[in-house]
């Protein structure tokens, strides 16, 4: 089986560690979370909800999430990899992508005000928004997600995007029991429970997911709640209650061993928004 990432947690569809920010998710039969290295979690001092609701992200204020507008800093400490949104009060968060090191790294660059994504792939690889200092966002005065896309993946020419919700995510306690994920809370949002599984394999507990075509020439897609389906226990997205956007390349064959067969992926987001 494998495990996918966003808001984030990943799941037996496709996802596996590393990456930067703070989140992954996705897929039918299991869900887990890569790790990363930008995203916040709750905020120090709070404790989220004992019910699994865990905490709430502010709502967004407008439906434009990104349009990766880059502005370097005169100091140059601006990141090249990510393009952080909203502002104090708001929703606000980055991206984070998926795996930053190893044999076969997925690279990640904004310096072109947009969201450019290559590498050559040879494990579990995607990418995800992460939000700050929450773990569950309300979306439901949006109908979706739009973005733009182009460029290639050569495997299938398409990619998966998932969205998982608090019934679909594992509990914090779960999380914890099989010794994985040690960032894992109590409090965090998640009301699954897996049949069994790690911090990577969630049986049991599945995001809903949906294909993205990838073309040679920019092409807006409009994603709705109601087009992600297969999710376990609750096969469609309840966007009041969003715990991780994210989406993952096809994973190569032999992925996760030391002998996969490759490919090169080279792929643009661009205006990244809410659907009214």
């Amino acid at each position: 089986m494998l495990c996918v990432c966003g808001l984030v947690a990943c799941t037996t569809q496709e996802a596996k560690q590393g990456g930067t920010g703070g989140s992954g998710g996705g897929g039918t039969g299991g869900t887990t979370t890569p790790g990363g290295t930008g995203g916040t979690g709750p905020v120090a001092g709070t404790t989220g909800s004992s019910d699994g609701n865990g905490t709430l992200c502010p709502l967004p204020t407008d439906k434009l999430i990104t349009d990766f507008t880059y502005t370097p800093s005169d100091a140059g400490t601006t990141s090249t990899t990510e393009v952080r949104f909203g502002g104090s009060g708001a929703l606000q968060g980055g991206e984070s992508y998926y795996p930053i090191a190893g044999s076969w790294p997925l690279t990640s660059d904004v310096t072109k005000n947009n969201w450019h994504l290559s590498g050559t792939l040879g494990d579990y690889s995607g990418f995800a928004l992460y939000f700050d200092n929450c773990d569950h966002l309300d979306a439901s005065k949006y109908k979706g997600i739009s973005f733009t896309i182009s460029g290639s993946v050569p495997q299938g020419n398409a990619i998966t995007m998932g969205v998982g919700t608090i019934n679909d995510t594992p509990t914090g306690t779960w999380m914890l029991s099989p010794g994985g994920k040690t960032t894992a809370k109590p409090t965090d949002a998640g009301k699954c429970t897996p049949t069994s599984g790690t911090q990577y394999y969630h049986p049991g507990c599945g995001d809903p997911t949906t294909q993205i075509p990838v073309t040679a020439t920019p092409a807006t897609q409009s994603v709705l709640w109601a087009s992600l389906t297969g999710g376990t226990p609750d096969s469609s997205v309840t966007s009041s209650e969003i715990t991780s956007i994210y989406w993952f390349f096809p994973p190569p064959a032999g992925a996760g061993t030391t002998t996969p067969t490759t490919y090169v992926v080279d792929i643009v987001l661009d205006d990244l928004s809410f659907i009214p």
